[in-house]
């Protein structure tokens, strides 16, 4: 991962603690070039701490808060104690995938015999400002492997989808509701599978899967690379039950989940 510059106020950061005293630790950031945060007492944990060492040691790897930026300043103020559970999971994650991407991008240089430095500097802050992070880039060329060439130039891009393919999962969503499914006619109930299996999936990359709950219900799940996609996979797919269903003399309706 190429370090950043300078963290801001309300960041969250990860750094390797280097010195514990008896009013705080000092850390040295991961993702910052020169970078260090020093953690006051009060910000170790919440409640009285009596014994800092009981919270904080030398080479623990942790996750905190920027409280306080000093301009100038090679350290910053953090705390530990205003993290909470998930972010840390979610930011030791984000950190790890952005690891990953480095090295990723390593083979993209590697394979297409360019340097590695001179390609991370051409492309990798343009990505990031694009993608958020250069995992999110990996993903997105795996997603959305035609925008991607058309967004990007370079004999860089072909290679970058190809690796991301070869070595990233990109992420999915899931959402659905329930069909609720009625018909007065005598035959309703073949009504009611016939119009249950009109929808499928519109994208190769969504999954789209209709059960039954104990009729009248039907549970409607559909599973995208991301929400603009498995909305309108669900709306396609609810839309087209009701519509077949309405033909078939049935009336239904449907229920977000």
């Amino acid at each position: 991962m190429s370090p950043l510059d300078v963290p801001e106020d309300g960041d969250y950061i990860i750094g390797r603690v280097i010195e514990v005293k008896d009013f705080g630790a000092t850390l040295d950031l991961l993702e910052y070039n020169d970078q260090k945060a020093f953690v006051h007492i009060s910000e170790v944990a919440s409640g009285w701490v009596k014994y800092i060492r009981d919270f904080i040691r030398e080479g623990q790897m942790v996750v905190a808060k920027v409280t306080k930026v000093k301009k100038g300043s090679k350290i910053i103020d953090a705390s530990v104690r205003q993290v909470s559970g998930h972010r840390k999971k979610e930011k030791i994650r984000e950190w790890k995938n952005e690891q990953r991407a480095s090295k990723l991008l390593e083979l993209v240089a590697k394979n297409i015999n360019i340097d590695y430095e001179k390609l991370r500097n051409e492309i990798r802050e343009d990505l990031v400002n694009n993608y958020e992070s250069l995992y999110r880039a990996f993903e997105e060329s795996v997603i959305n492997s035609d925008d991607f060439k058309k967004a990007w130039k370079g004999k860089w891009v072909s290679e970058f989808i190809k690796v991301g393919i070869e070595n990233v999962t990109p992420p999915y969503v899931t959402i659905g509701g329930m069909l609720s499914l009625v018909s007065e006619k005598e035959d309703g109930v073949e009504g009611i599978k016939a119009s249950l299996m009109g929808p499928k999936a519109i994208h190769e990359d969504s999954k789209l899967t209709i059960t039954s709950d104990g009729a009248p219900n039907y549970r409607v799940l559909v599973k995208a690379p991301n929400y603009k996609q498995a909305e309108e996979e669900l709306k396609s797919a609810v839309d087209l039950v009701l519509s077949l269903l309405k033909k078939e003399g049935g009336v239904g309706s449907f229920e977000r989940a």
